[in-house]
């Protein structure tokens, strides 16, 4: 099953705006620009839960998305556009935004799509309780967090460079972390 390669982006310097035109539309589309990659505005989501939901199921069609918070509860969810052309460039706003991407957030909506397990890694003697998924481990940082709560927290991760992953589990979401040199912990 497929699983949401989300880019979450929570303030203007990870983004630029812009319009776009693509081949099988006439009109221009709002969009942004991140990491050089464009996406066009897809949907509005009142609250966070309805955007995690949106996320999963659109992880099916195989489609690469970002999203953004607009206010305190809604967020707008952009899909990757590959064949776009810049219609009408950023916004003039007179100050210079250091645009740079956040690394991507895996959306795991489904327990079926991960298992759940125990991991070793190497600077630390107590193993740790993960999510394994493609062949790679993710720590839980944080567990039995409300929708909101989880995209805020993988957000502040995925900022920083971590490549992160929301789980879904019985007790809400969990936010992970990836852990390139852990193995698997086997009770001895």
């Amino acid at each position: 099953m497929p699983v949401a390669a989300c880019k979450l982006l929570t303030y203007k310097g990870q983004y630029s705006t812009c319009q776009i035109k693509v081949p099988d539309i006439d009109e221009k589309l709002p969009a942004v620009k991140v990491s050089g990659q464009y996406y066009s505005r897809f949907r509005r989501f009142e609250d966070a839960e309805a955007a995690m939901k949106a996320l999963d199921k659109l992880a099916r069609n195989g489609d690469v998305l970002a999203l953004t918070k607009q206010s305190k509860d809604s967020y707008v969810m952009w899909a990757l556009e590959l064949e776009a052309q810049v219609f009408k460039g950023p916004r003039k706003d007179g100050r210079r935004w250091p645009t740079c991407g956040p690394a991507t957030c895996l959306i795991l909506g489904d327990a079926k799509q991960y298992n759940q397990g125990y991991i070793q890694v190497p600077d630390l003697a107590d193993p740790m309780v993960a999510v394994h998924y493609d062949d790679q481990f993710y720590s839980v940082y944080r567990p039995g967090l409300a929708a909101g709560e989880a995209l805020y927290l993988a957000a502040q991760l995925t900022g920083r460079g971590n490549d992160s992953a929301i789980a879904s589990t019985s007790k809400g979401y969990a936010v992970c972390m990836l852990e390139p040199e852990a193995t698997a912990h086997t009770p001895e």
